[in-house]
């Protein structure tokens, strides 16, 4: 792992916990893999007894009009009934990345 890829983890979870996640429960781990477009993470989750794991096997960043998006290409999770939902709802969804965040796409 590289450095930048630590430093763009650190930050994302800290970021997210604050904001997408905290409804849902806790990000508490997370590996980036920047030139594989990879993303490994754990979660604990408010009335799960385990913690989650998920694994986004491909990414994509887009530009368009202004606008930058995330598109989950392929996801796999420790539970079979979360992925089947992530693949029916997530994949080759665009989700629009929040402005605060912007800055720090050039770095992914």
């Amino acid at each position: 792992m590289g450095a930048k890829d630590w430093l763009i983890e650190k930050t994302a979870v800290a970021m997210l916990n604050q904001s997408v996640i905290r409804p849902y429960g806790t990000l508490s781990r997370l590996k980036l893999d920047t030139a594989a477009r990879s993303i490994d993470a754990e979660l604990e989750l408010k009335g799960e007894t385990q913690r989650v794991q998920i694994q986004v096997n491909e990414y994509e960043l887009l530009e368009e009009n202004g606008s930058s998006f995330f598109v989950i290409k392929s996801i796999q999770t420790s539970r079979e009934w979360l992925t089947t939902l992530a693949r029916d709802f997530a994949v080759g969804r665009k989700f629009e990345v929040p402005e605060s965040v912007r800055s720090f796409l050039p770095m992914i």
